[in-house]
């Protein structure tokens, strides 16, 4: 019996916004003006609106190869030929950057581009930061009223990243030892799909950094970053203010509560439970699928952080070049109501990484 399915492959945003720019018709984007990965300065970006672009720009070399590749690696995906994508990115080595939002995730990415000589401000977040590919664990929006399939959505997404990551870095770096192109990329949400990500890629094909934070300190960055604690100390479902507070709602809702129960937690209550449900998806989302050696668990601070960047540079880029120096503080104490709790979730997960073999590391209050 045959049954005949009709794709549509609907380019995303980003992809739109990404070929843009390597077509050179989208320099606002990466004119510089945006720091993403800003250590000291704490403000709420409005994204840049994507204009509309006439036909031609599908039409240039560029842009046909990337969506020819697309549509071909896409297909692989779907299909399960994931030999095909196997080849396709022979020459492509991942440098995966997961963690907690305001872990040292942008950090340690800013860096590991500078090290490919890259100026990050000019690397659009799109392509290097966390949002694109929208991978979920459930395939529906929480209304249920997406017009497609978002399994579909999301494996197109994919195969777009791939794709453009490929190119991108191709065309503005060198190789590095070894005969491959390095590609840095922040995605947290590979959690969602890691253990495909990895039997995709296959062993040996990527490197994974997971940054590590207490939740104390954590939630104090999140807040800084998204305008400040609210004034009644609740966390603001109704009117979330950055991706970061509408990420923490997702987890929230993927845990059982409802929207009315999340209007009565206080912030600090909120991110815990977004923490904890974080690190104990990470021990089991197939992160460590083949061999834990793979994943470089990296707590938070200035001498951990410092040498990863240290060892790329000795590795991949110039050895000579010193990390920016990551900047730290102590903020919990002004907390310190909430740092027991903390300390709490941390023994959690602590607890339930050694019930399955994993080592979690020991965390400052930093």
């Amino acid at each position: 019996m045959n049954f005949d399915i009709h794709l549509r492959f609907t380019p995303s945003p980003a992809f739109v916004g990404i070929l843009a720019e390597m077509n050179e018709q989208f320099p606002n984007w990466t004119d510089g003006s945006y720091d993403w990965a800003n250590q000291t300065v704490d403000f709420l970006a409005a994204p840049t609106p994507l204009p509309k672009f006439d036909e031609t720009m599908f039409q240039t070399p560029l842009s046909q190869r990337a969506l020819n590749d697309t549509l071909q690696i896409a297909i692989a995906l779907l299909s399960g030929n994931y030999p095909l994508v196997r080849d396709y990115l022979k020459d492509t080595r991942f440098a995966f950057v997961i963690g907690y939002p305001r872990s040292g995730g942008s950090y340690l990415t800013k860096e590991l581009l500078r090290t490919l000589g890259l100026d990050h401000t000019r690397v659009s977040e799109a392509l290097a930061h966390d949002g694109f590919p929208d991978l979920r664990e459930t395939w529906y929006d929480w209304a249920g009223n997406q017009p497609y399939y978002h399994l579909q959505e999301a494996m197109f997404q994919v195969a777009e990243f791939l794709v453009l990551a490929r190119l991108y870095y191709q065309r503005n770096t060198e190789r590095r030892q070894g005969g491959f192109w390095l590609a840095p990329k922040k995605m947290h949400k590979i959690l969602a799909w890691a253990g495909s990500f990895k039997m995709l890629l296959g062993q040996g094909r990527a490197d994974y950094l997971a940054t590590v934070r207490h939740p104390v300190p954590a939630c104090i960055s999140i807040y800084e970053k998204c305008g400040g604690l609210p004034t009644n100390g609740l966390f603001p479902v109704a009117a979330p203010r950055s991706a970061i507070e509408r990420w923490i709602i997702n987890d929230l809702m993927h845990l059982g509560f409802g929207a009315q129960e999340v209007a009565t937690m206080s912030y600090f209550e909120a991110v815990l439970a977004g923490w904890t449900q974080f690190h104990l998806n990470m021990a089991t989302s197939g992160l460590f699928l083949g061999n834990r050696d793979e994943v470089r668990i990296v707590p938070y601070g200035k001498e951990s952080l410092e040498q990863v960047v240290r060892d790329y540079r000795t590795n991949y880029g110039d050895a000579g070049a010193a990390p920016e120096p990551v900047h730290t503080h102590d903020k919990s104490r002004h907390h310190a109501e909430w740092l027991a709790r903390g300390d709490e979730a941390v023994q959690t997960v602590t607890t339930a990484w050694s019930a399955l073999g994993l080592h979690f590391p020991e965390l400052s209050r930093a």
